[in-house]
Parts: C-alpha cells; sequence; structure tokens
C-alpha cells in the first residue's frame, strides 16, 4: 500500500480550484476580522481545516454577489467542495461548513 498525506496548501488550492467552478461565490480575501480574532491576535483564514482520524472538516468564508439565492449557494459549494475532496483526497468529509462574510454588487470585485 502506498503512503501518502495532502498539506493544507494543497487541499486549500484544490478548493480554491473547485469553488472557480461555482458562478456568483469567492471567497473572502482575508480582512474581514471579528472582534475575538482582533484581540486574540489570531489571522483571518478564508479557509480553516480540522483533520482527526481519517476525516477532515472545512470552513470556508464567502463572498457572494448579490441576487444570488444564498441557501441554494451554500448548498452548491458544500456539495462541490465535498465531492472533489473525497475524490482527491481519499478521506471522508464529515462536513463544509459555509460563512457567507460579505455580499457585493456586480463589478464591486464581484464573485
Amino acid at each position: 500500500m502506498v503512503e501518502y498525506d495532502l498539506s493544507d496548501p494543497a487541499i486549500i488550492e484544490t478548493i480554491t480550484l473547485t469553488l472557480e467552478g461555482v458562478e456568483g461565490v469567492r471567497l473572502t480575501s482575508g480582512g474581514v476580522r471579528s472582534v475575538g480574532e482582533v484581540l486574540s491576535g489570531r489571522r483571518n483564514r478564508p479557509v480553516r481545516i480540522t483533520r482527526e482520524n481519517g476525516r477532515i472538516r472545512v470552513e470556508l468564508q464567502l463572498v457572494a454577489r448579490y441576487g444570488e439565492p444564498l441557501h441554494a449557494l451554500a448548498e452548491s459549494v458544500q456539495r462541490s467542495v465535498h465531492d472533489v475532496l473525497t475524490a482527491t483526497t481519499g478521506l471522508k468529509v464529515e462536513a463544509v461548513d459555509v460563512i457567507f462574510v460579505d455580499v457585493v454588487a456586480e463589478g464591486e470585485d464581484a464573485a
């Protein structure tokens, strides 16, 4: 059996490329920070990965294009990311959590 591991940056790039195929959404640039993050000194990351016992959980901070139905957009992102990670990593994807941190109008650095 071949042993291998994927780094978090490789998984993040896989997620980023997957999201390019989902119309109306993009990862946040990391500029939005919560009060807790400022006080704790933690950097805001648009993708957070948690791995445990061969399982992976992903949290995505996204920007949606104004007018997109957010519920349907979240489901599309979750399904796309889940399917690609399952197929490419071999890990069991426990969850893909989607957090919309901003909505932008068309042409306003839109998704």
